[in-house]
């Protein structure tokens, strides 16, 4: 290109304002990105975990939508039928606290950000499928949640029960397991308390077992969140042990008796003992249990204590307990508390009496809520045992221990006041414990099957799977919720509200500032009874948010269905979802309850996919210039529009992609910004001043050169390593997208960009028009996944017919690249005498070694002249020493 013709030619100025309004208007004209539903290509199923619509979107949300919308877009170009939708999760407390605050009712605020954030979304340029849209606080969404409901009801997977559960004193609700995040709300965090109440419960636990084992199917998803549910999931095997608890009046007897073990006789005498039943996976340490514990919440601990000196201790106990988080009370630095019962058990291997006491470091909720205390091997119980002067008794030691040399022939247990200062690793023999003394200890070992086979054939242990997991409790007493489908008739009990008369919705105008709830609603909770027509009361419970988010990703396959939650062919064409991308703070909530939910939707013949997510991307957050993650509460948002203004938003979508791993947290940084601005421009001009060369040329830039027209094109050797660079930039662009790589993916265009506008100036500007057409074209098409309006313009403006109906860059096929062309024709060698440097030599690629050895002697032939060549060594492609005296 010559320097007339770039006079000739005036640069378009970049307008990004300009250029995205117009592109967006035009996207959305011609429903681009309205999926196809094509059955003649491959689907791709995209999605972003949804937002909650408590305001505008923030940077967080900017990077994980880009991070999606790029997925998309190539996947478009890719040829793949592309499923990329997106909603609002609307229920939640959230929104009914900021109406509140805000004196307004919670639908109002809700639909008011909704339509802010989609604002924000369309002028980010994200190519979602808008037809496709909704809100889970919508009567025409959140009916075929209570239809779900009540067909979960009817299978047997929802049931009420009385039990303990977290209640946060802020939120004024009660919180599911996991939802208690290190003893304190997900939400306020505020320490949640227990408080025993009536709540709907929908049983994981019966899909425990297969939500274990299926993680095993997951090899899309990130190690530590396959690690996190499995731990959550938490399967143990070991054996439930039935310990016998005698009556006050034998303890009190043999209290005063100071007995340590009854005879046979004695314990025939006493008749059918209550049962008391622990479960452990260390069977082996049964000799070594110095008192059984119970947790102070425990209904047997409270029968226990009842009526006796120990009532008000264990009271005491009890509430000061009820205010220290779960994380907190298994602490292992943490001071232990408890209060005896003034009862015993029998140890049914050898009928020692073992004191039964209350403690707080003992959790309800795991295995049998009854832990034997083994204090020579837990350190918990060691502490405790140490600080009430319990008995610490040796069972289990190395061989190499000197105590193992003392004990080893001891069978019957003799209690020693040890001298230690923390329990001994509960690994090695079994000393003194009958006739397995000698025995390896430890799980599933020699010593553990052999007392857990005595112990069952006593009839008084069994075998037994126990899982950290409790089934999710749903009931939220909370206004803005999707109601729970039920009604008490004191006649019939619960009974499911017809599916005729779905949905529940939920009345308008409550006085929430005044703390009115569902329960305070006539209009709401009286009814009548469906099957005996009697006066009955509609259950004033809303379902947990997360019941909203499990299945979206379904309704989004059919979302205008109004006789099903959605088609079992929509499900079929589109699920499971191809790429999922969201914040790893959903690791163990939304990831497994959406999971739980897929396969109870199998289950009931609506689907037939057993996981939802086939590859999962955590995105990671983005930090404030001071390294805090940025969060509404703490002020530190940086919201897009500070970047879309000034600059535009797809210098926000490169610089927030360039900047790091998607995976990894990162700093905001604005001279990134700054930087990824620069870039944009360059590549805007340098793809303008190529395609003005081509034109110049007599070129139709309609018309691309493919790689068979360059070959015959007379090119310099310059424009032919600039070809190499294509392809080989080309090719890293394509494999990193395909690996979620896109930091690097951008290098690689950017490394192309320079390339490409060095050789443009080292020849003088004449880079030959067919070549630079192709490497505007290329470079477009690359960058369009990323700066969709900046691509669609120049696209549109060089490289289509605009007298032909509309067809947009995401309707082209993704660039080619081959492996062949990557290669080099000529490479240069390093020449060396005796390990030195001498110069250099140019050679074909697939020289031979004879060929590279005689082109090296040649090239320094004046530096060996008097000298006698002794040895060459060639390392093909690197170098050629010579060894000469």
């Amino acid at each position: 290109m010559s320097q007339n013709s770039q006079t000739a030619h005036e640069i378009p100025v970049y307008d990004a304002a300009q250029i995205e309004t117009k592109w967006q208007k035009v996207w959305e004209q011609n429903k681009s990105f309205a999926t196809d539903t094509k059955k003649d290509c491959p689907k791709k199923y995209v999605l972003e975990m949804f937002p909650y619509p408590s305001g505008d979107l923030h940077m967080g949300h900017a990077r994980n939508y880009t991070i999606g919308d790029v997925m998309a877009r190539q996947a478009r170009m890719r040829g793949f039928d592309v499923l990329h939708p997106m909603g609002f999760d609307a229920f939640g407390l959230p929104a009914e606290n900021a109406a509140i605050k805000h004196h307004t009712e919670p639908s109002t605020w809700t639909y008011s950000n909704i339509n802010q954030a989609i604002s924000t979304m369309k002028r980010m340029g994200f190519s979602y499928d808008y037809q496709r849209m909704f809100n889970t606080c919508d009567p025409s969404y959140y009916t075929w949640g209570q239809w779900m409901f009540i067909k979960m009801w009817e299978k047997g997977l929802v049931y009420r029960g009385n039990s303990l559960v977290n209640w946060c004193p802020v939120c004024k609700t009660v919180l599911a397991n996991e939802q208690v995040i290190n003893g304190k709300c997900w939400r306020c965090d505020t320490i949640s308390q227990k408080k025993k109440l009536s709540q709907w419960y929908f049983k994981i636990t019966a899909y425990a077992q297969e939500l274990l084992d299926d993680l095993d199917t997951l090899t899309g998803w990130p190690e530590n969140v396959i690690s996190q549910q499995r731990n959550w999931i938490g399967r143990s095997v070991g054996t439930e042990i039935d310990f016998s608890v005698l009556a006050t009046c034998d303890s009190d007897k043999l209290a005063s008796e100071q007995a340590e073990f009854i005879t046979d006789e004695q314990r025939s005498s006493l008749g059918e003992l209550e049962k008391l039943t622990v479960f452990t996976t260390r069977a082996d340490t049964i000799y070594g249990v110095s008192f059984l514990v119970l947790p102070p919440e425990s209904e047997v601990a409270a029968k226990l204590v009842q009526g006796t000196a120990y009532e008000e201790e264990f009271l005491k106990l009890k509430a000061a307990t009820e205010k220290i988080s779960a994380v907190d009370r298994q602490g292992s630095h943490r001071e232990k508390n408890g209060v005896f019962t003034g009862r015993y058990a029998l140890n049914p291997v050898n009928n020692r009496l073992v004191p039964i006491w209350i403690a707080d470091y003992v959790l309800s909720d795991y295995g049998t809520g009854a832990v034997m205390g083994v204090p020579c091997g837990d350190q918990r119980d060691f502490d405790f045992a140490q600080k009430y002067n319990l008995e610490i008794a040796p069972i289990i030691c190395s061989k190499d221990d000197a105590l193992y040399d003392e004990l080893c022939c001891e069978k019957e247990l003799k209690v020693r006041h040890v001298t230690w200062d923390q329990a001994m690793e509960a690994q090695g023999y079994l000393v003194q414990s009958g006739p397995f003394t000698g025995m390896k200890g430890g799980k599933h070992s020699q010593a553990e099957e052999a007392i857990t086979e005595y112990l069952t054939n006593k009839g008084c242990a069994r075998k037994t799977v126990q899982y950290r997991l409790r089934d999710w409790l749903i009931s939220r007493q909370r206004y803005w919720g999707n109601p729970i489908p039920m009604i008490h008739c004191d006649a019939c009990g619960d009974v499911a509200v017809p599916l005729k008369d779905l949905p529940v919705l939920l009345p308008k105008h409550l006085n929430l500032e005044n703390g009115q709830t569902l329960a305070d609603s006539k209009e709401f909770y009286e009814t009548t009874c469906p099957k005996c027509g009697k006066p009955a009361r509609r259950i004033t419970d809303t379902m947990d948010t997360f019941t909203c988010s499990s299945w979206y990703f379904l309704r989004y396959c059919d979302p205008h269905n109004t006789e099903l939650p959605f088609s079992k062919e929509a499900v079929e064409r589109f699920m499971p979802v191809d790429n999922y991308i969201g914040g790893i703070e959903h690791a163990i909530l939304h990831l497994l309850y959406s999971r739980f939910w897929t396969k109870v939707m199998r289950d009931l013949g609506l689907c037939s996919i057993d996981e939802p997510f086939t590859n999962l991307l955590c995105q990671g957050m983005v930090r404030d210039e001071h390294g805090d993650t940025m969060s509404k509460s703490k002020g530190n948002v940086v919201p897009p529009s500070s970047v879309i203004e000034p600059f535009g938003a797809d210098t926000l979508r490169l610089a927030i992609l360039f900047i790091a791993p998607p995976e990894k947290d990162f700093d905001w940084d604005t001279e990134v910004v700054q930087g990824t601005n620069r870039f944009l421009k360059r590549a805007w001009r340098l793809a303008w001043q190529f395609v003005f060369a081509a034109r110049d040329a007599g070129l139709s830039t309609t018309i691309v050169p493919n790689d068979s027209v360059l070959e015959h094109t007379n090119l310099t050797h310059a424009e032919q390593e600039l070809i190499r660079a294509l392809h080989t930039l080309g090719l890293k662009c394509t494999r990193d997208f395909d690996k979620n790589q896109f930091n690097t993916a951008i290098s690689a265009i950017m490394e192309l960009v320079n390339a490409a506008s060095k050789c443009f100036v080292d020849q003088h500007e004449t880079l030959n028009p067919h070549l630079a057409l192709r490497l505007a074209h290329d470079i477009v098409l690359l960058l369009a996944p990323v700066c969709p309006h900046w691509a669609e313009e120049i696209y549109q403006q060089a490289f289509v017919d605009t007298s032909k109906p509309f067809d947009s860059i995401y309707d082209a096929s993704w660039p080619v690249f081959d492996e062949q062309r990557t290669k080099q024709s000529r490479i240069e060698i390093v020449v060396q005498i005796q390990g030195k440097v001498r110069g250099h030599v140019e050679v074909d690629a697939d020289a031979s070694s004879e060929v590279i050895q005689q082109a090296a002697l040649e090239s320094v032939a004046a530096q060996l002249e008097g000298k006698t060549v002794k040895k060459v060594i060639v390392i093909p492609h690197k170098l050629v020493n010579i060894v000469a005296c």
